[in-house]
């Protein structure tokens, strides 16, 4: 028998009377809609700790937005004889989504007042059309200023699908489908195209969308099929695959450069 889906009257009441659950100021113009929550096992109220709490396979819509998981805690307070809710926890097989962008983790808390979606555990994603992220410790995403920071094996695949490793990334996204701007790698930097085989190494990696170039900085190594280059600062474009690097001369840093030749395949052979 399928389980039966719980539906609360009282979450419906206190969120649609609620405009502090849209997730950014163009939402907060739009005309508020239902607030929707359903779970297979149970939904509570605890009143005196002023808190609600959904339990197996939650299902939660509001203003676009859609948050699944096993288990949803929304906190609120009371002011001016209202709830005004200010903290929604999720647990375990977490997805959010709105629009064309998508999260995925086992723990999320979300600050209404900040705006701040954080999520954790051993492994989290955030998706857009622009490109997908993966992290094994934490990716923090701030819809006030359309930022995100990822920290822990951090990886991103753009479109073209080249990818870049790093400990940490910040990223700037802009619009309503929070397409990529600008994304800042720290930390064992890895720019990699399988296909053309084509690698980038530095300690720091700054991409931009809008001219899809990386700008390399420290201990810079670019690896271009059999060729192999070394400087401090490098500069790879996604469009034209072509790399630079460029030394200091300042500092007394050269560019170093080994080129194995081609073997031609005599005839017969």
């Amino acid at each position: 028998m399928k389980p039966k889906k719980i539906y609360l009257l009282i979450f419906y009441l206190i969120f649609s009377l609620c405009p502090y659950l849209a997730l950014s100021k163009e939402d907060q113009k739009e005309k508020l809609s239902k607030l929707t929550v359903e779970a297979d096992e149970s939904l509570e109220w605890f009143e005196k700790e002023k808190y609600y709490l959904a339990k197996g396979n939650v299902i939660l819509r509001k203003d676009g937005l859609i948050l699944k998981a096993n288990l949803v805690k929304a906190i609120y307070i009371e002011e001016n004889g209202e709830n005004k809710l200010t903290k929604i926890t999720a647990k375990t097989n977490v997805i959010l989504t709105k629009g064309k962008a998508k999260a995925t983790g086992q723990f999320m808390t979300y600050d209404l007042n900040s705006k701040i979606a954080l999520i954790t555990g051993s492994f989290q994603t955030f998706s857009s059309p622009s490109g997908h992220i993966e992290s094994s410790k934490m990716i923090k995403f701030n819809d006030l200023n359309k930022k995100a920071e990822a920290s822990g094996n951090v990886k991103i695949t753009l479109p073209n699908k080249t990818t870049i490793f790093g400990e940490n990334v910040k990223a700037d996204f802009t619009g309503k489908e929070q397409t990529l701007k600008k994304a800042t790698a720290k930390g064992n930097v890895v720019i990699e195209n399988v296909k053309k085989e084509q690698k980038s190494k530095a300690d720091l990696g700054v991409y931009n969308s809008s001219d899809e170039i990386i700008k390399l900085t420290g201990n810079v190594v670019i690896i271009n099929k059999k060729s192999t280059i070394r400087g401090s600062r490098g500069i790879t474009n996604l469009k034209s695959g072509i790399s630079n690097i460029i030394g200091n001369r300042k500092k007394g840093q050269r560019v170093k450069g080994v080129f194995s030749p081609t073997k031609n395949k005599v005839k017969g052979d």
